[in-house]
């Protein structure tokens, strides 16, 4: 909900040494899944690695959706479907030389998604970057800010926020509020507690242009 310069959070539910695709599966397997969420979600698996000495990530990615649905066929009869697309649940796994950690992805999207633009329009820049260089160049709000090469405003928008104290995380759901453990009144107290901070609108000392129409366009739309 407050962060600017995150990505993801990612919840760490199991880690462990590996040798083979076995150790991985058996790791997976372990985790007690039906804790986190049901058999009717739908889930996709991701696998990075550095310096990993298996030869396919690919056929890991199997084998941990393998291991999950194992899981729910022992415990509940059934197993959760693949979804690539828009998964309820997004599990995570990371591979060193001997070592693999299994995540929960509590985010969803991506956080430089803040929500308002549309699922189809991808920035050069994305917005958590944008507010991390805006945040290295020491501008603070209330003070002049001109982007000469706009773009579609994520620099723009992203200042306007920080002036107007938004939450960046304001206009968009995230990955937890689909786990079987999320708060549901402590999350609407903290997104209370963000609408009521949140400045009115007002005119701001921020400006923006660009040579592109199309793009002055976009951000005419995105900063109304």
């Amino acid at each position: 909900l407050e962060s600017r310069l995150a990505t993801r959070v990612m919840w760490r539910v199991a880690q462990g040494r590996y040798r083979a695709e076995v150790d991985i599966y058996k790791l997976a397997y372990s985790v007690t899944w039906a804790k986190w969420f049901t058999a009717d979600d739908t889930i996709r698996i991701y696998v990075t690695a550095q310096k990993s000495p298996l030869k396919s990530l690919e056929f890991i990615t199997l084998r941990v959706k393998d291991a999950v649905c194992d899981h729910f066929r022992t415990v509940a009869g059934r197993r959760p479907s693949v979804d690539t697309a828009n998964p309820a649940v997004r599990i995570h796994l990371f591979l060193t030389a001997d070592t693999a950690t299994l995540y929960i992805d509590t985010s969803g999207e991506p956080l430089y998604k803040r929500g308002y633009k549309p699922a189809a329009v991808e920035a050069p820049v994305k917005e958590n970057l944008a507010a991390g260089i805006l945040r290295l160049t020491g501008w603070q709000p209330g003070e002049v800010l001109l982007d000469p090469m706009c773009g579609s405003g994520t620099f723009l928008i992203e200042a306007a926020q920080m002036a107007l104290d938004i939450a960046p995380g304001l206009g968009r759901s995230f990955g937890f509020e689909r786990l079987r453990i999320h708060d549901r009144g402590a999350w609407a107290s903290l997104r209370r507690a963000a609408e009521q901070r949140r400045r009115p609108a007002r005119v701001l000392p921020i400006f923006g242009s660009d040579i592109v129409g199309e793009w002055v366009r976009r951000c005419l739309l995105y900063t109304s």
